[in-house]
């Protein structure tokens, strides 16, 4: 049997009937893609997303330990890994003048202690306040993520992980400026590890509600 007749088969099986498979004159098999990226994680339920119950003031210095927002990964050693997808920051309010603002990250990995990543670390995003990417009823989040607003993480040094923006230059409490950026798994929290978040201004009236997007998978759907 020729292996041209192994992968339609394997094709016709999955679909029901008969697809034509084309390869290369090297022997790679072509492919077209036939959903959008991460629809299939979102489709299982398992992209998730949290964010700042409230604003909080922007920084004009990149930080050393301290973070505004930060995402932990909470399970045990064998448990699952977050793939980061996204992050976002809307903002709340800035000074009568030409603001800007960004956001900056920094990865870091604490040792594991009894009872979850470090004492220091709290749930101050209730669970319930974290949001499944598919939209259902019921199936809140029952995983292992803690988001702390305040914590003092280790300085792993700060980076910049979206585009700048632009605000208003007029005052206002529910200022329109927002950032929206993919990170496409490029930030990978194993285990015990934390995303901490800040935003950047030229003003710390400037404030900011954070939010990052994230998967959950097995260690093995990652490096095989």
């Amino acid at each position: 049997m020729s292996m041209a007749s192994v992968i339609k088969g394997i094709v016709r099986g999955t679909v029901d009937e008969e697809r034509n498979v084309a390869v290369s004159s090297g022997g790679s098999v072509f492919t077209r893609k036939y959903l959008p990226d991460y629809a299939q994680l979102v489709a299982e339920g398992r992209v998730w997303r949290a964010q700042e119950a409230t604003g909080t003031a922007s920084v004009v210095a990149l930080p050393t330990t301290a973070s505004l927002f930060t995402l932990g990964n909470n399970e045990p050693d064998d448990g699952l890994w977050y793939v980061v997808l996204a992050l976002y920051a809307f903002n709340g309010a800035n000074a009568a003048a030409i603001d800007n603002f960004g956001l900056a990250a920094s990865i870091s990995q604490l040792p594991a202690t009894t009872g979850g990543i470090d004492p220091t670390l709290t749930q101050d995003i209730a669970k319930t306040s974290i949001k499944n990417m598919l939209s259902v009823r019921g199936g809140g989040y029952v995983g292992r993520a803690i988001i702390d607003t305040g914590v003092t993480i280790t300085d792993d040094l700060w980076f910049p992980v979206t585009p700048g923006s632009g605000s208003t230059a007029v005052a206002s409490a529910t200022g329109g400026a927002s950032i929206f950026h993919m990170v496409n798994g490029l930030i990978i929290l194993p285990p015990k590890g934390l995303l901490g978040l800040v935003s950047t201004a030229t003003s710390t009236s400037n404030t900011t509600r954070k939010g990052i997007i994230w998967a959950e998978v097995t260690r093995k759907e990652l490096v095989g």
